[in-house]
C-alpha cells in the first residue's frame, strides 16, 4: 500500500537541541547550516561529488535527525496477529488517539499502522534509530517491517504501564532504505483512558534523551517524592509520639502515608496489586486530611464543614469498592470530579481562614495549597482529556510543597522556641538580678537589725550582770564599811572579787572564733600576777580542740566564770603550791575536757566554803555539759569540766 496515497505523516526532520519542540528559527538555522555545509563540501571535496556522480555509495549523514509522527492507520479487531487481509478497513485517525473520546469498546484490540521514509544514507548511517512513545494505555506491541521489535510490558498478564513511556531502539537490520511500516498492537484495560499518544522516530540520541527526560518526571523523581514522604510521616509520627497534644502532626504523618499509597501506583506495575484499588480512594482521604491539618495550623476550626468532608469521603471511598470491575472506570472518573469539585469548596474555606491570620507560616502554606490545587485542577482536566492525551500529572509533584510548608513550620517553631528561650533566659536574668538587690538590700536590713539587736541584748546584758554581780557586791560591801564592820583585808578580797567579776564580763566580749583555748589564754594572761604573788606556780598542759560553735559571749562568761572560781577556791581555800589547768578530747563522747588540779588540802575543806561549786555545775549544765570535783590521791583538788563538741 502506498503511504502517499493512504495516510498523512505530519513529520519535520529537524536538529535535537535541548529537547525542545523545534521552532521556526530552528528550522531556518538547520536549513542555513545544511546549505552552508553542502556548498562548503560541494567547494572542498570536487572529487568526492564526482565520485558520487560515478554511482559512488553516498557520504553519511552527520546530523541527527527526529520524525514527529501525528498521524496513523487504525484497524479495531480482535485478532493479536497482523491484519495482512487487503480487506481490512483501516481509518485514518489523528496522534494522539484517545479509545475514551472515540468511544471504542475494551474487548478488542486495536492496531496502528505508521509508515517511514528513510534515505539511502541510513544505511551507513553514524546514528541507531529509536521509536519513543510518550504515552501508551496500557501495553503495546512494535512490528517494524512485520517483524516483532519488543512489546511495553507483560500482556498476558495485564501489566500496568499506562504511566510509563516507552522507547525501542530498532536494529538496523530491521530497517530498509525507502519506505518503512510500523505497525503498533495496542492493549486497553479496563479503566478509563486507553489509547495511544504521537510517535517520535529517528536518530537514537536525541530521542533517548526526550524519553529520559520524561521517565525522570514520571517515574524516578515520583520515587523520590515517595521516599520524601516516607521520611517526612516517620519524623511526623516522631513528634507527635513526644506530644500528644501536637495532632495536626499525626494528620501530617497520615496524609504522607497515604499519599504514599496514592504516588505508589505510578510505578507499580502488577494490576492484581490492591494498591491499584486502593490509589483512588486515596485522593479523597488525602484531601480530606489536608483540610483537618491546615485548619489546625491555622489554629481555625470548622467542626461542621469537616465533619461533612469526612463523612462524603468516608462514603464515597466505599462505593469505590463495592463497585462491579467492569464499571470500577466509571466510578473512578464520577469520584475524581467529584474530589476535584471538593477540593475547590475546600481550597476556598482554608485561603479565608489562612487570609484570616495572616503569617509568614500561613502565607507559605497558602502557596502550598494553591500549588496543589492548580496541579489537581489540571490533572482533573488532564483525567477528562481537556488538555490532550499525552500530558503529565503533576499531583504528585505538589506534595513536597506540603512538606517544605510543615519544615517551614517545625523551623519557625524551633527558631520562635529559642527566641522565646533567650527572651525567657534574658527576662529570667533580669529579675534575678533585681531580686538578689532586693535580697541583698533585705540581709543589709536584717543584719542591721540583727546587730542593733544583739548590741541592745548585750547592753542588757551587760546591765544586768553589772546590777546583780558588781553593783550588789559594791553595794554590801558600802553597807558593811558604812557600819564599820570590815577589815582592810576582808575589804581587799571584796573589791578584788569585783574586779574580777569586771574583767570576766570584758573578756567575754573579745571575739574568740568558737576557740576554748582563746579564752583559756585570756584568763591565763589575767591571773598569772595573782598567783605569781600568792606563790603559786600554774602548770599549763592545753592540748589542740576543735572549735566550738555555740561560744558566744554569754556561753564564754559562763566558762570564764566555772574556771575563775576554781582558781578562786584554790586561792582562799587550798592554801596549794600549784594549779595544773590541761584540756583533752574525746571524740567518741563528742565531748572535750578542761581540767583544774591542785595540790591543796583537798576536797573536804573545800566543800564547806558558801553556794559556789552548785553555781559553777549550774552554769556547766547550761553549756550542755557537766562537773565534776574529787579529791586527788595525797592530796589536792581536781575539778573536771566536760562541755559538748557539738550542741
Amino acid at each position: 500500500m502506498n503511504h502517499k496515497n493512504n495516510i498523512s505523516v505530519a513529520s519535520t526532520r529537524l536538529s535535537f537541541f535541548l529537547g525542545s519542540p523545534p521552532t521556526h528559527r530552528d528550522a531556518l538555522s538547520f536549513a542555513a547550516c545544511v546549505i552552508f555545509f553542502s556548498f562548503a563540501s560541494l567547494v572542498a571535496c570536487a572529487p568526492a561529488a564526482r565520485a558520487a556522480a560515478d554511482n559512488v555509495n553516498p557520504a553519511p549523514r552527520t546530523e541527527a535527525l527526529v520524525t514527529h509522527i501525528t498521524q496513523a492507520e487504525f484497524l479495531h479487531v480482535a485478532s493479536t496477529a497482523p491484519p495482512t487481509s487487503p480487506d481490512e478497513k483501516w481509518q485514518v485517525v489523528s496522534l494522539p488517539d484517545s479509545w475514551s473520546k472515540q468511544q471504542r469498546p475494551r474487548d478488542k484490540v486495536g492496531w496502528y499502522r505508521l509508515t517511514v521514509d528513510f534515505d539511502e544514507s541510513l544505511s551507513i548511517s553514524p546514528f541507531p534509530v529509536a521509536l519513543y512513545f510518550p504515552r501508551a494505555t496500557n501495553n503495546i506491541a512494535v512490528f517494524v517491517n512485520g517483524s516483532l521489535l519488543g512489546v511495553s510490558g507483560d500482556i498476558e498478564r495485564r501489566e500496568v504501564n499506562w504511566n510509563n513511556a516507552q522507547y525501542f531502539v530498532v536494529p538496523s537490520a530491521l530497517l530498509r532504505a525507502g519506505s518503512n511500516e510500523v505497525w503498533v498492537r495496542l492493549h486497553p484495560d479496563g479503566f478509563g483512558r486507553a489509547g495511544l499518544s504521537s510517535v517520535y522516530v529517528g536518530d537514537a540520541t536525541p530521542i533517548r534523551a526526550m524519553w529520559d527526560r520524561r521517565y525522570f518526571i514520571q517515574n524516578t523523581l515520583l520515587k523520590f517524592i515517595t521516599a520524601l514522604m516516607l521520611l517526612s510521616g516517620l519524623l511526623a509520627v516522631w513528634i507527635w509520639a513526644k506530644r500528644r497534644t501536637e495532632s495536626m502532626f499525626g494528620l501530617f504523618a497520615l496524609m504522607c502515608f497515604v499519599s504514599i499509597i496514592r504516588t505508589l501506583h505510578y510505578f507499580v506495575h502488577e494490576f492484581i496489586s490492591p494498591l491499584v484499588y486502593l490509589v483512588v480512594p486515596a485522593l479523597g482521604i488525602i484531601t480530606a486530611l489536608q483540610l483537618s491539618f491546615v485548619l489546625r495550623f491555622a489554629n481555625e476550626k470548622s467542626p461542621r464543614f469537616e465533619r461533612a468532608v469526612w463523612i462524603f469521603v468516608t462514603v464515597a471511598s466505599l462505593v469505590t469498592f463495592v463497585v462491579p470491575a467492569s464499571s470500577y472506570g466509571l466510578a473512578s472518573e464520577l469520584y475524581n470530579n467529584a474530589i476535584g469539585l471538593l477540593g475547590i469548596a475546600i481550597l476556598w474555606v482554608l485561603v479565608r481562614k489562612l487570609i484570616h491570620k495572616f503569617s509568614p507560616e500561613n502565607l507559605l502554606m497558602l502557596l502550598a495549597l494553591v500549588v496543589n490545587a492548580s496541579f489537581g485542577i489540571h490533572d482533573l482536566a488532564n483525567y477528562m482529556e481537556l488538555l490532550g492525551f499525552d500530558r503529565l500529572y503533576l499531583l504528585p509533584l505538589g506534595l513536597p510543597f506540603f512538606v517544605f510548608a510543615v519544615a517551614a513550620l517545625l523551623t519557625a517553631r524551633f527558631v520562635g522556641t529559642l527566641n522565646n528561650f533567650e527572651t525567657l533566659n534574658a527576662q529570667l536574668s533580669d529579675r534575678l538580678t533585681k531580686r538578689e538587690k532586693q535580697l541583698a538590700a533585705s540581709f543589709e536590713q536584717v543584719r542591721e537589725l540583727d546587730q542593733q539587736r544583739a548590741t541592745a541584748e548585750e547592753r542588757q546584758r551587760l546591765m544586768r550582770d553589772m546590777h546583780d554581780g558588781i553593783g550588789s557586791h559594791l553595794m554590801s560591801t558600802l553597807a558593811l564599811a558604812r557600819m564599820g564592820t570590815l577589815t582592810s583585808h576582808q575589804m581587799s578580797e571584796v573589791l578584788t572579787d569585783c574586779i574580777d567579776e569586771l574583767k570576766i564580763t570584758i573578756d567575754s566580749l573579745e571575739p574568740v572564733e568558737s576557740d576554748l583555748l582563746v579564752v583559756l589564754g585570756n584568763l591565763r594572761y589575767r591571773l598569772g600576777p595573782r598567783l605569781n604573788a600568792a606563790g603559786i606556780t600554774l602548770a599549763w598542759a592545753v592540748n589542740d580542740l576543735p572549735p566550738l560553735a555555740y561560744l558566744d559571749a554569754e556561753n564564754v562568761r559562763s566558762v570564764l566564770r566555772i574556771v575563775q572560781e576554781a582558781f578562786t577556791n584554790t586561792l582562799k581555800h587550798a592554801n596549794a603550791k600549784l594549779i595544773t589547768l590541761s584540756t583533752s578530747v574525746d571524740y567518741p563522747k563528742n565531748r572535750i575536757l578542761v581540767s583544774v588540779a591542785d595540790d591543796g588540802r583537798g576536797l573536804a575543806i573545800v566543800g564547806q566554803h558558801g553556794r559556789g561549786i552548785e553555781n559553777m555545775k549550774s552554769r556547766a549544765a547550761k553549756l550542755g555539759g557537766h562537773l565534776e570535783i574529787v579529791s586527788t590521791t595525797g592530796g589536792g583538788t581536781c575539778l573536771s569540766l566536760y562541755l559538748p563538741i557539738n550542741q
